[in-house]
């Protein structure tokens, strides 16, 4: 009886173990992901002030070949340009994230906002 219960305590153990260090490898993961999508917004802050016209930005993003995407939400015009810059993993019940970078446009097409954007599917 006794070895059995040093058995089951050594499993639990274990396993604490190994979620704990499962837990830290994936928050030093994120965070590397995170200063290298913090990178890439400060590069489009820095090439593209807010107040840019929207063809402005198109042609700078043309002109250096970055694909991008021009998104539109509930209507025909396209409020902003979103530049995929990565993906976070899944999780239990969410697929992996793309990550992007968008650039937003007032409704005057001035440009209004840089900012990483998370895609979200989960259950």
């Amino acid at each position: 009886m006794l070895g059995m219960r040093k058995i089951v305590t050594l499993t639990i153990v274990g396993a604490a173990v190994l979620i704990t260090v499962w837990l830290i490898g994936s928050n030093i993961g994120q965070s590397r992901r995170n200063s290298g999508y913090r990178t890439a917004v400060a590069q489009f802050q820095r090439d593209l002030p807010i107040g840019t016209p929207k063809e402005e930005v198109r042609r700078y993003l043309d002109s250096h070949n970055i694909q991008y995407y021009a998104a539109t939400r509930g209507g025909s015009r396209v409020e902003a340009f979103e530049i995929k810059i990565g993906e976070d993993p899944g999780g239990l019940a969410c697929e992996p994230r793309d990550v992007s970078v968008a650039l937003e446009f007032s409704p005057t097409d001035l440009l209004r906002q840089i900012h990483i954007r998370r895609s979200d599917t989960c259950l």
